[in-house]
């Protein structure tokens, strides 16, 4: 796999900010994370119930602990104005709904909807077997590439954890959803994806306004730019093991 160092330049010099998130965008959009054989194998109904409860130990490891990235984030970034739309994706992340009317509710933390999809396929959501889940080395090359965001330049975070994350989510999870969908899987055995390919679109929004006013310089473009390809990369390490590991 190439590094974002070796990677062509595929967005052009002096953009304005808006252009050069748009071109980024695609880019994104087009990475192998999100072209990457295991998802496409989710697609056509490849996978069965064992190998989706494999992908849901796995993504469990990485998706408990996603408002302590946000919070991250939130605590090295400068702007205050840029901290509010990821300071609405953690009221959301534990159940609010500001739109709503609704304050955060335990039964609806994101974690909590995630663990009806693990019960969906047979995995005992107790603390102790959750806890006694081992990720794939894989895995936790990815975990722990969102837990050190707290380490990172501001703009580089912004890149992995918008154009990186919540902007590709609803077409990396319309893949999933369809191959649980395929293998029998209900509705509410999938809200977890549903619920996100909906808020992902709003949250990537937010991101995006939060983050026009750091990209105004090609200098910062490119920290940007580095950012989302780095956590892009890798995402595509992720599905590597995974698919490895469920034989597919």
């Amino acid at each position: 796999m190439l590094s974002v160092a070796e990677k062509p330049m595929a967005i052009e010099k002096g953009l304005t900010a808006e252009e050069f998130v748009d071109q980024l965008e695609k880019e994104c959009l087009d990475h192998p994370a999100l072209n990457h054989s295991y998802l496409k194998k989710f697609e056509a109904g490849k996978v069965n119930k064992d190998q989706i409860k494999l992908f849901a130990e796995q993504y469990y490891c990485f998706s408990r602990h996603f408002s302590r990235y946000l919070a991250a984030l939130v605590a090295i970034t400068p702007d205050e104005a840029s901290r509010a739309p990821l300071i609405k994706n953690l009221h959301e992340e534990y159940g609010g709904r500001q739109e709503e009317n609704r304050d955060m509710d335990p039964e609806l933390t994101h974690p909590a909807i995630f663990r009806r999809f693990l019960r969906s396929v047979g995995i005992d959501t107790s603390q102790d077997n959750l806890s006694a889940i081992k990720p794939l080395p894989e895995t936790k090359l990815f975990v722990d590439k969102y837990l050190n965001i707290r380490f990172l330049n501001y703009i580089e975070a912004f890149g992995g954890m918008g154009l990186g994350t919540e902007y590709i989510v609803p077409k990396m999870y319309t893949y999933i959803r369809e191959g649980c969908r395929k293998a029998g899987l209900s509705e509410d055995d999938v809200l977890f994806f549903s619920a996100h390919i909906e808020l992902d679109v709003e949250h990537a929004e937010g991101i995006k306004d939060s983050l026009l006013p750091f990209v105004q310089t090609e200098d910062h473009q490119e920290i940007l730019r580095f950012g989302a390809l780095d956590f892009l990369d890798a995402r595509t390490v992720l599905w590597d093991g995974l698919e490895r590991a469920s034989g597919l």
